[in-house]
């Protein structure tokens, strides 16, 4: 990091653009899926609700993995989709092809096995499956090609040593070790050792979850739908809203089978973070909202039902239920209404939108004491401190910094402030959101980061207004 600091930024700028072409692949899927059920319109409404959401703008310019899981998952439920419509080898190959590369990507990538499970199940139960055969043994065959390409992936580096000789940290894979120190498993090392790794962190209480201002050492179950209402923008709730109030009395049993495709993920990983013991940030949902993005389309939906007989039409009686054509126009006209609610919204919060709050929960930046850690502070405000500093004049500041990176290879010369009474060397302190509510971490110093976690009570600091909010996730304060 110090040796490569002069090129430090253009790297991670490299790194970014990558994310960047995913982000507008992702872009392009959503269209494509929402068109395939909803039409010309539909498909623009679609993408229109992806391309302005702050979740998706703000993962767009990070270089993680998080955007690149949800186009992972979005990618290998549309091939499904296909192959259980038609049946065909290609579109077998193909969903097996993003299956592999799902699990090459994330681990989490393990929860599309019960996930296609459901869905091939929920369809055939539809009665419209052209060849059960088919899709149940293809199903079947997935898991095997995906193992393929996962060991393809990692260069074929797979062991198959009975698990009894392999050293685990977390106690699952511990647990595992014990009962059946026989088992070999036909996975690379390394990428068992970073789902061992990874459950380390996921076990309770070994990560504190922040939430409505207290820490709680113990997840929170409904820590990501509330997490969802104040860091999604109103106008794409209210969408959801509108959707689901029209969705059953709008669509035929045709469209509802299609659409199992969209909610039945949805579902599947709201449960699976309902039950995760990893709760902070909103990150790890990120696949949900390409598909609820994809759901939205229906709004402005182009196709209609077939109109009923004459005879079994019901009378329109004066001040009742509007006529059908009328609740259907509305709903292109409600979509985009909200559509540009939600642009506004989240265009007001650019360029820190991973720091977005909606208006109801403070605004942007406002809501880091209803919930913080990677929803509002990632180490994302060093440029935005460097530049405030210099517009101020403020050659030196006390920093406590919540990143990995080291400040001074950003150009900023700073004390690390690690408690107590800050030293004469400056007049003004910048501290990053995250420890500013109390949360702990190991916090990066000029000699690296701190052997154990720092923690630190600001209370004191919270009635007062700071001179200013780089990046909406720093505070800086005149101390003297």
């Amino acid at each position: 990091m110090r040796v490569n600091a002069a090129r430090y930024a253009r790297v991670f700028f490299a790194a970014r653009c990558v994310v960047a072409l995913l982000s507008v692949g992702l872009g392009l899927l959503v269209w494509a899926f929402a068109r395939q059920l909803y039409g010309a319109r539909g498909a623009l409404l679609a993408l229109s609700f992806y391309a302005f959401a702050p979740e998706a703008i703000a993962h767009a310019g990070v270089a993680t993995m998080d955007l690149a899981t949800g186009l992972a998952f979005l990618a290998s439920v549309f091939l499904f989709w296909r192959f259980a419509r038609t049946g065909r080898r290609g579109a077998w190959a193909w969903t097996a092809l993003a299956v592999g590369l799902a699990l090459l990507t994330r681990f989490t990538a393990v929860l599309l096995a019960p996930l296609l499970v459901v869905l091939a199940a929920a369809y055939a139960l539809t009665g419209r499956v052209r060849h059960p055969g088919r899709l149940w043994l293809g199903l079947a065959l997935l898991l095997p090609a995906a193992l393929v390409i996962l060991d393809l992936g990692y260069l074929g580096r797979t062991s198959f040593e009975p698990i009894g000789r392999w050293h685990f940290v977390s106690r699952s894979f511990q647990s595992l070790q014990h009962a059946a120190p026989w088992l070999r498993l036909p996975l690379p090392n390394t990428w068992v050792g970073g789902i061992d790794r990874q459950a380390v962190e996921s076990q309770s209480g070994a990560t504190p979850t922040y939430v409505l201002g207290r820490i709680h050492s113990e997840p929170v179950r409904w820590y990501f739908p509330f997490a969802m209402l104040i860091k999604w923008p109103l106008g794409f709730l209210l969408a959801l809203l509108a959707r689901g109030m029209s969705f059953i009395p709008g669509w035929g049993r045709h469209r509802w089978r299609h659409e199992l495709f969209l909610l039945v993920p949805v579902a599947v990983l709201l449960g699976a973070g309902a039950l995760a013991n990893l709760n902070i940030g909103i990150r790890y949902m990120f696949p949900v909202l390409p598909f609820l993005c994809v759901w939205l389309g229906g709004l402005g939906a182009t196709r209609r039902r077939r109109r009923a007989p004459s005879a079994a039409r019901p009378p329109i009686v004066s001040g009742g239920i509007p006529p059908a054509r009328a609740r259907r126009a509305l709903g292109p006209v409600l979509g985009v209404a909200l559509a540009f609610a939600q642009a506004a919204e989240s265009t007001a919060a650019a360029p820190w939108e991973l720091s977005f709050f909606n208006l109801a929960a403070g605004g942007p930046g406002g809501g880091d004491r209803l919930i913080n850690d990677s929803n509002v502070d990632w180490g994302q405000g060093l440029i935005a401190l460097r530049e405030e500093l210099a517009r101020r004049g403020i050659r030196r500041v006390h920093l406590a910094y919540h990143g990995t990176a080291d400040p001074a290879v950003y150009g900023i010369d700073y004390v690390p402030f690690l408690g107590g009474t800050p030293g004469p060397e400056s007049d003004w302190m910048a501290v990053s959101s995250y420890y500013f509510v109390g949360l702990p971490q190991r916090m990066m110093t000029p000699r690296g980061p701190t052997p154990q976690s720092v923690r630190f009570d600001m209370r004191a600091l919270w009635a007062r207004t700071p001179a200013a909010r780089p990046a909406r996730c720093m505070y800086l304060f005149k101390i003297r």
